[in-house]
């Protein structure tokens, strides 16, 4: 199986680093500078156990030199796919399935479904619906992880906990290549799952997200923290009950309690959310993805989410604020 990792950031180098373990052909496509920097340093794996592994991983900048690929893995932040267009084409072949391992609602998630979804693209996270036109959500394997990973540079990456990763067709059927990846995540000695409901998965891991990535922007705080403070843990827990009330008019059933799942995050520990990393880096945030788009399946839906309007105004405006001091 040829596998390309498109995305040199954290899950990328945790992904690129477990799967070419395995028997699959496994390249990562990763931008000039970081590709040159992993082809001289190599990439470095600390385990949640604290071992270190120092690996050579296939590397390049150049996706045309790969051809066509059996799997195609997205690993870059949801508002940066756009700029994955061009580097996709040369990679798919008429077979070829994409896995976007992306955070929040992704661009396919309308693909087959009924009103008020409908095929129709979400402007949150695709404003003219080049991401629907240039990516077929046909070819989508749905995807979700709750790996906790942080990433120290394109060389270097910290597998904090956690391996389970869920996948599914974004079309609902049965397709003999979601087993092949789930069979292929399994040899890398994760915890992979197929389903039959993809976008339940979606919700579920958008649930954690949601509540608890745009706070600790807010705060500061580590994720186990947040979960702990019964302060912030309320505030994340009405986030996620305005989340669930959306997914529910839009026919998700969960089979786990929001209870249940801020359990599931407060068992992260002391880790600082992907949200969090990109803020004190400057980068930009998942916004439009994690809170516009919900926002916007609100407002298609007929549900009212003032918590979540609100928080999104608060942490856009510390955003804009880490940016222009960055920038000074």
């Amino acid at each position: 199986m040829k596998v390309a990792i498109v995305g040199a950031g954290a899950v990328g180098g945790l992904l690129t680093a477990r799967l070419g373990a395995t028997e699959a052909e496994v390249t990562l496509v990763a931008r000039p500078n970081a590709a040159a920097a992993i082809r001289r340093d190599g990439l470095t794996m600390v385990t949640p156990l604290n071992r270190v592994a120092r690996l050579h991983p296939r590397v390049t900048d150049d996706s045309l030199s790969l051809g066509h690929q059996d799997v195609v893995i997205l690993c870059v932040k949801a508002h940066a796919l756009r700029g994955t267009v061009d580097t996709l084409a040369p990679l798919l072949g008429p077979e070829t399935a994409i896995v976007p391992m992306i955070n929040g609602v992704p661009w396919w998630y309308p693909h087959g479904q009924p009103e008020p979804l409908a095929d129709r693209p979400l402007r949150s996270v695709d404003p003219d619906g080049l991401l629907w036109r240039s990516i077929d959500p046909d070819r989508v394997v749905g995807a979700t992880t709750f790996v906790a990973v942080e990433g120290d540079g394109p060389t270097r990456i910290r597998h904090i906990s956690d391996q389970r990763f869920v996948f599914g067709d974004a079309a609902d059927r049965d397709r003999p290549v979601v087993d092949r990846i789930v069979t292929l995540f399994g040899q890398a000695g994760f915890q992979p799952a197929r389903t039959a409901d993809i976008r339940q998965a979606v919700w579920v891991k958008l649930w954690g997200n949601l509540g608890f990535n745009p706070l600790s922007v807010l705060t500061g705080a580590t994720l186990g923290r947040l979960c702990n403070d019964p302060g912030t843990r309320d505030v994340g827990r009405a986030l996620m009950l305005e989340a669930k009330t959306v997914a529910e008019r839009l026919g998700v059933t969960f089979a786990t309690s929001v209870d249940e799942r801020i359990a599931m995050a407060a068992g992260v520990g002391e880790f600082k959310t992907s949200m969090l990393q990109d803020y004190e880096a400057g980068r930009r945030l998942e916004l439009d993805a994690i809170l516009g788009a919900v926002i916007e399946l609100a407002e298609r839906v007929g549900a009212e989410v003032p918590m979540m309007r609100a928080v999104l105004a608060l942490v856009d405006l510390r955003a804009r604020e880490r940016r222009s001091e960055l920038a000074a």
